[in-house]
Formats: structure tokens, sequence, C-alpha cells
């Protein structure tokens, strides 16, 4: 299991935390709307770093236009990847994955499949007929068949994602918290629940950056990673 930082706050904190969270070997950090939107150049200052960036902007529109997206991404930074949106449905999917593979970008494609702000009920409000975590596997299934590395899902779908489409398929775990509780996210964990677990990564955010020792938060999550990996 690796840790993915999600960088949801400002570029002066953000820069701070990629600093400390390098010296603890944690390379990877997710880039969602706030700084992608408004700071971009976060980007250039993880890579110069030797850090990776996942970029999280959870593609949703037609192909022609996310692939036209991610061109541009790829021309302006170096990225390790990238989130697109499962229910863009298999075209989408599909005609990314092979447009990332023709222009040769070692990129890593993770589909979101339910947003872990979401539950049952907002599920049958949108008219699904499949529980959640079906709905979720039906979802990772067609990620899979469409060639991406993997999905993000709570960690209530990892086993079962892991069962059906095969250890290889990545899983990529967010809203995790450190204990404390988080507004936003309905389907969450903790990181010290979630080690027994086979995903592949896990992402904590919040618990980092409004953390009032970033450095010790990020020394507490290297030792307790460290720990469960001996």
């Amino acid at each position: 299991m690796k840790l993915v930082i999600a960088l949801d706050t400002d570029i002066k904190k953000a820069k701070k935390i990629v600093d400390y969270a390098l010296d603890f070997n944690f390379k990877i950090f997710k880039i969602g709307h706030l700084l992608f939107d408004t700071q971009p150049e976060i980007i250039n200052y993880i890579t110069k770093r030797g850090g990776d960036v996942l970029v999280d902007l959870k593609f949703h529109d037609i192909s022609s236009v996310i692939v036209k997206a991610i061109e541009k991404i790829s021309k302006k930074y170096s990225i390790w990847g990238f989130t697109i949106h499962s229910l863009g449905g298999k075209n989408l999917l599909k005609e990314t994955k092979d447009f990332v593979l023709d222009k040769k970008l070692n990129f890593i494609i993770f589909a979101v499949t339910i947003l872990t702000s979401l539950e049952e009920e907002d599920l049958k409000y949108f008219g699904f007929k499949t529980n959640i975590k079906e709905t979720i596997l039906n979802l990772a299934k067609l990620a899979k068949s469409c060639g991406l590395d993997g999905v993000v899902c709570s960690a209530n779908e990892v086993k079962i994602i892991k069962k059906t489409c095969g250890e290889k398929f990545l899983t990529l775990v967010p809203g995790i918290t450190l204990g404390n509780k988080n507004v936003d996210q309905k389907r969450t964990n903790t990181i010290e629940n979630v080690l027994s677990l086979d995903a592949d990564y896990v992402v904590v955010g919040r618990s980092i950056y409004e953390s009032e020792n970033i450095n010790k938060t990020l020394k507490y999550l290297n030792d307790l990673i460290f720990i469960n990996k001996k």
C-alpha cells in the first residue's frame, strides 16, 4: 500500500507539505481542481523535486474533448496519472486509453466509480436499480474491459474488486482520515483500519493539511505504514 497525499489547500501550504513529505519518501501527490485551476505550477514544483503527480480532475465529457484535454496537459506537464469518470461510458474510457497508448504516454489511468461522498440513498434517487457495491463492481469490470489500470473506490469495495478483477487491477481509496471526522465523505475509513486491506493506494489529505503539526502527522503515517509492511 502506498500513500497518496491530496493537496486540496493553498499553494503555500501545499509546497510545505511536498517538501516535508518527500523527506519521508512519500512521493505521490494528488492535485484536484482547487490547485490545478488556480495554481497549476504546483505540478512542476513537485516533479522537479522528484515527486509524482496524480491529476484528479475526474474527466467526464465526450471522448474528443477529454482526449484533447489530456493531450494539452501531457505537453505542458509531466504527470504520473489521472482520473476519469467511469459513468462517462465505455466509449470515453476506451478511446481515452487508446489515445494514451497511441501516443505512448506512460500514464496510470484510474476510473472513478461512485464518489465516496455518495451513499445508497443517492443512487436510488438517481434511478440506479443495483445497490452501491454491485454498481461499483460493474463499473470496475467496465474499466478493466477498456484497459484502464484501476479504479477509485471506497475501502468497502477493495476486496470484491480485487477478487473479481484480479490482484493486478489497481485500487485507489480516497477519503482516508487519521480517525478525525470527515464531513465531506460518507463511505470513508481511517488509515488504521485500511492497513489490512489489499488497497494499492490510499489518499490522505485533510488530516495532513489541517494538522497543527504537519511534520509530526507525516511521521506518524510513515511509522504506521512502515510497521505494517514488516
